[in-house]
């Protein structure tokens, strides 16, 4: 089973990106969602508009019906002094120049680290 936290991000997204995650708990072992690289910007979106904090997230292989980590990341670094907006729009930037790097490949899948807060609850 995913992590209350992911489970909890799939409840603030719409059902048609919610439908599209897989529980890689089931298939791989890992306690959280994945998306198809295609759905990431607007799960990353959802998830923003929603007040939900991304910490980054991490890029997984589906070959032959199966998971693999492929070991690339993105994570958002905290800056002293940063403003919740400034760092919400950096963390955008990172997000969509690391989906854009794989844009092409069609075997790609997103997952994303949210920091689990009463107003994601």
């Amino acid at each position: 089973m995913a992590s209350e936290a992911q489970s909890n991000m799939l409840g603030w997204l719409p059902p048609d990106l919610a439908a599209l995650a897989v529980d890689l708990s089931v298939v791989a072992g890992s306690r959280e969602y994945c998306f198809p690289l295609d759905a990431a910007p607007a799960v990353l979106e959802n998830l923003l508009i929603n007040g939900i904090t991304v910490l980054g997230g991490d890029l997984w292989d589906l070959e032959n019906d199966e998971y693999f980590s492929s070991g690339e990341s993105w994570y958002i670094d905290s800056v002293q002094g940063e403003s919740a907006e400034s760092r919400e729009e950096r963390g955008r930037a990172t997000a969509r120049e690391f989906f854009m790097r794989y844009a092409t490949a069609t075997n790609k899948r997103v997952t994303f680290v949210v920091k689990s807060n009463s107003a994601a609850s």
